[in-house]
C-alpha cells in the first residue's frame, strides 16, 4: 500500500527523527564500511603475504564481501527510489541485520575470532542499530549467533571443523606473540572499530538528547520552566503517602492565582501575560525551599508542595511569597508594572483529607475564598482532627 511521500529532513539533522526507510539507509551506509574495510584488508593480505592464507579460502570471503558490498549498495539505491512513495521498507531492515549476523558469524569462523573479534563486531552491530532499527529483531539476531559462535567452538574441539581455515599457517609465533601481519590487522580492526563506534556514540547521544527533551516535556511547563500539573500530581501523591505513614510534621500544599490577570492580557496584551507568569514563577522557585514542589497548576494558578511543614510554617512561607509578589516590580516592554496574587493554604492531617485529591480541593476551596474576600491575601483552611472517644464502659451493679 502506497503512502503520501515522505517527510523532507536534512540529512544532518536527528536520524531519530527521520522515518523508517531513511534510518534504515542511514544504517545501511554505517553496515557497508564493514565489507568495504575488511574486503581491503583481505586483499591487501593476499597480494602482500600470500603465503599465510589459504587462497580459496580467502577468495571466497573475499567473494562474500564482494557481494555483500554490491546488494547494499542496490538496496540503498532502491531504497532512494522507494522514498518518494513509502516511509517504511521492512524487507531493507531485515537484509541489513541478517547479513550483517551471517557476514560476522563467516569472518569470525573462518578467522578463528569468534569469541574476540566476532563478539566485538556483533556488540557494535548491536550498539549502532539498536537506536535506529526493530530492537527485537536485533536481539533475536545476536542470540543466534552467539549460539553459532558455541556450536562452532564445541564443532571445533571435537574435531568435525577445522579452527582458522583462512589461515595456511598460525598468525602467531610459537612463543605466542603476534606476527608482524596478524598486529598490522588487529590495528586495522581497531582502527574500524573506532570509526563504527564514534558512528554509534552520535546515534545514542543524539537518541539520548531526544529522550530527555521528551522527558522535560512531560514533566516540565514550556512556558514557566515549572513542575506540570501531572508531574505535580505523580510527586503529591508520593509525598502524601509518606505523610500518611508518619503523620507527624504533616504536608501541607498552597494553591496561587495571580490577581486580575486577565485584565493584564486584555490591556497590555498576552505577551505581557506570558512575561508576568515567567517572572511571577520564577520568583515563586527563587524564594520557595530546595525541597518543595513549585508547578504552574494551570493558566495563572500555581501550586507548591511543602512536604514535613505543619499549617501554621505554610502560612509564614505563603505570606512571605504574597509580599514578595506584590513588591516585585516587572518590567513589560519598557514600562514597570506590579501584579498581586491570592494564595490558599491547607495542611494533612486534619479533618476531612484523607487522600492527596482531598488536599488540593481543600487548598483550592482557601484560594477560592482568598479571591472573593478581596484577593492579594492568604487564607488558610483550618480542619482539626476530631478525637473519637471511646465508648464508656457500663458499669453494672454487684451483687
Amino acid at each position: 500500500m502506497r503512502e503520501i511521500g515522505v517527510k523532507k529532513h536534512s540529512w544532518l539533522s536527528n536520524p531519530l527523527d527521520w522515518v523508517h526507510i531513511d534510518r534504515m539507509i542511514l544504517l545501511a551506509v554505517m553496515v557497508l564500511l564493514i565489507p568495504l574495510f575488511f574486503g581491503s584488508v583481505l586483499a591487501l593480505c593476499l597480494v602482500f603475504t600470500p603465503n599465510w592464507l589459504h587462497p580459496r579460502t580467502a577468495l571466497f570471503l573475499l567473494a562474500v564481501y564482494a557481494g555483500y558490498a554490491v546488494a547494499l549498495a542496490l538496496f540503498i539505491a532502491a531504497a532512494f527510489r522507494r522514498r518518494k512513495t513509502n516511509e517504511r521498507w521492512s524487507l531493507f531492515e531485515n537484509f541489513i541485520i541478517a547479513s550483517y549476523v551471517i557476514v560476522v558469524f563467516l569472518q569470525a569462523w573462518l578467522s578463528g575470532t569468534h569469541f574476540t573479534g566476532g563478539m566485538l563486531l556483533m556488540m557494535i552491530g548491536v550498539y549502532m542499530t539498536s537506536a535506529l532499527a526493530d530492537i527485537r529483531k536485533i536481539f533475536r539476531a545476536h542470540i543466534a549467533v552467539a549460539v553459532l559462535f558455541v556450536a562452532v567452538c564445541f564443532a571445533e574441539g571435537s574435531g568435525r571443523l577445522q579452527y582458522a581455515p583462512l589461515f595456511a599457517k598460525p598468525p602467531i609465533h610459537p612463543d605466542g606473540s603476534s606476527t608482524p601481519v596478524w598486529f598490522a590487522v588487529q590495528i586495522a580492526q581497531i582502527t574500524a572499530l573506532l570509526v563504527l563506534t564514534r558512528i554509534g556514540l552520535m546515534a545514542t547521544q543524539r537518541w539520548v538528547e531526544r529522550e530527555n527533551l521528551f522527558r522535560e516535556m512531560s514533566t516540565i511547563d514550556g512556558l514557566t520552566r515549572l513542575t506540570n500539573r501531572r508531574s505535580f500530581i505523580e510527586r503529591s501523591e508520593t509525598e502524601f503517602a509518606r505523610a500518611s505513614r508518619v503523620p507527624v510534621t504533616g504536608i501541607s500544599c498552597v494553591m496561587i492565582d495571580i490577581d486580575h490577570f486577565k485584565k493584564i492580557n486584555d490591556t497590555l496584551g498576552h505577551p505581557a501575560g506570558d512575561t508576568v507568569l515567567i517572572q511571577v514563577s520564577a520568583l515563586l522557585l527563587r524564594e520557595a525551599r530546595q525541597y518543595d514542589e513549585v508547578a504552574r497548576y494551570g493558566g495563572e494558578e500555581f501550586a507548591i508542595l511543602m512536604p514535613e511543614t505543619s499549617l501554621d510554617d505554610s502560612v509564614k512561607i505563603a505570606e512571605r511569597l504574597r509580599e514578595r509578589i506584590a513588591e516585585h516590580a516587572i518590567d513589560v516592554d519598557g514600562k514597570k508594572i506590579h501584579v498581586t496574587a491570592s494564595f490558599g493554604v491547607a495542611s494533612f492531617p486534619a479533618a476531612g483529607i484523607h487522600t492527596i485529591g482531598d488536599l488540593l480541593k481543600v487548598a483550592d476551596e482557601a484560594l477560592y475564598k482568598a479571591k472573593y474576600g478581596g484577593r492579594n491575601r492568604v487564607v488558610a483552611t483550618r480542619k482539626k482532627i476530631r478525637a473519637h472517644k471511646a465508648p464508656a464502659k457500663k458499669r453494672t451493679r454487684k451483687r
